[in-house]
């Protein structure tokens, strides 16, 4: 299993923040590889959908389940293409919130997989963290990025 994390600080409460990560029809508008969400069946714990997701130009479809939805952490387990676990933990900081989130996944097959790994995947999936976090601080906070 691999693993990429990163931290963000984001002038918004954890409420703030649970409720835009429950909010999966807009998720694609600030998770940029998230090309459209559907099949939405709930909200927050026990929540699933499924998902296209673009990684190095390839189409993956796949689906998740929320299987943690609280002010402290946010957990999305999903399965399809490469199965990850996608952990958002949130706790109040100076001005806010502190936000860090936490990817674990595992790419299929042995030696190739590896090598895939460490030359393609880890880069988009540390990417993809980066840019999640930012843009949702860009909406949170209500401040543009420009392109």
């Amino acid at each position: 299993m691999s693993h990429v994390e990163g931290i963000i600080t984001i002038s918004a409460p954890p409420e703030k923040i649970l409720e835009t990560l429950e909010d999966i029809p807009h998720a694609p508008e600030w998770v940029t590889s998230l090309q459209k969400v559907w099949d939405i069946e709930g909200k927050g714990k026990g929540c699933k959908y499924k998902w296209t997701f673009k990684m190095g130009g390839v189409n993956i479809d796949g689906s998740t389940e929320i299987t943690e939805s609280t002010l402290e952490r946010f957990v999305m387990a999903t399965s399809g293409g490469i199965p990850s676990t996608w952990t958002w933990e949130m706790k109040p900081a100076e001005g806010g919130s502190e936000l860090k989130l936490s990817i674990d996944y595992t790419v299929p097959g042995s030696v190739f997989g590896a090598i895939a790994n460490k030359l393609i995947i880890e880069k988009e999936n540390e990417k993809e963290l980066r840019s999640a976090l930012v843009n949702l601080k860009s909406r949170l906070e209500g401040w543009e990025i420009d392109a």
